[in-house]
């Protein structure tokens, strides 16, 4: 009987660590996506700027935050939250969901303005 009480004690300060090791995970994961995370943009500092075209809009921040917000009829969509890349595609990750928008062109040069196409949707910015 001993031997079982020592046993479940130790397996209840296991589950105890390691519940504190995702909680310690998470809370950084939140603080990224509140405050995003400057490092992801390294690189990538074409995107940074406010974006608009087709009905969507895109404010990505050096700090590495985005605002993310697409309206259609009868739909419309907005979220605020870390900007990271992942291969050809960027992701708006906001807690517990992410968004992921293809990059079908980077930014470039376009005249005097920048554009670039997400998901199929030319944004331009000035």
């Amino acid at each position: 009987m001993a031997a079982f009480l020592v046993l479940g004690g130790i397996v209840l300060f296991y589950v105890a660590y390691r519940g504190i090791q995702m909680l310690k995970q998470e809370a950084a994961h939140a603080a990224t996506v509140v405050m995003g995370d400057a490092a992801t943009l390294a690189g990538k500092s074409d995107y940074v700027g406010s974006w608009s075209g087709g009905g969507m809009t895109l404010d990505i921040q050096p700090s590495g935050h985005a605002d993310y917000e697409r309206k259609e009829p009868n739909e419309s969509e907005a979220l605020h939250g870390a900007v990271s890349f992942d291969g050809g595609d960027m992701v708006i990750d906001v807690l517990v969901t992410k968004k992921r928008l293809h990059i079908d062109k980077p930014p470039h040069h376009v005249g005097t303005k920048w554009s670039m196409t997400l998901d199929g949707v030319e944004l331009e910015r000035p």
